[in-house]
């Protein structure tokens, strides 16, 4: 009996280091697509436009997009032109439906690809997908692989504590958001 119950201990603490995980792969995805907006406008606007729906430096259409083509991706690692194909199309059709839920929901465009080659009703075009594509590489071959590496080598439980202060400032940030700043 004392076996069966220290396995079935560890299958739980390992679901919840994959959740942790996937949590801070959320993150690393909505700070770079943060910074990847950030610069992206300041090269073609020539200056810092905050950008996003929530108070803080991140977004989260990215972070969901990366968690989604972690799940989805790593599986065909071993053929490179499959993640990049397989990332456009997983990114295109988030950020598709993304746009056109905020929209919808909040009679707001947070970005317009009108105009721009290949888009689609102004919420995903060419150029954007093609981007994600290459990040869906990087986030497949090296966020992943350090971030799966990093759980294993760092104290299970403040690996877990920091998951759970990276959701509880996203929470509190949405809400404070949803409240003071993009009223439903």
């Amino acid at each position: 009996m004392g076996k069966d119950l220290k396995e079935n201990k560890k299958k739980k603490i390992d679901k919840k280091i994959v959740l942790c995980t996937y949590i801070i792969i959320f993150l690393i995805g909505a700070i770079a697509g943060f910074i990847y907006e950030e610069l992206f406008c300041l090269i073609i606007d020539k200056e810092l436009i905050k950008r996003g729906f929530l108070y803080g430096p991140y977004l989260p259409v990215y972070g969901f997009g990366a968690i989604i083509m972690t799940y989805l991706l790593k599986r065909f690692k071993k053929d490179p032109l499959v993640v990049f194909l397989l990332a456009m199309l997983i990114t295109g059709i988030v950020e598709y439906l993304t746009g056109y839920l905020m929209f919808t929901i909040y009679h707001r465009s947070w970005w317009d690809y009108t105009g721009l080659f290949l888009n689609i009703n102004g919420y995903v075009c060419l150029r954007s997908v093609l981007t994600f594509g290459i990040g869906g590489l990087l986030l497949i071959y090296i966020i992943e692989p350090f971030v799966s590496d990093l759980s294993t080598r760092v104290n299970k439980n403040k690996y877990m504590y920091a998951s759970v202060l990276i959701v509880s400032i996203l929470v509190i940030d949405l809400v404070l958001t949803l409240v003071f700043r993009n009223k439903l």
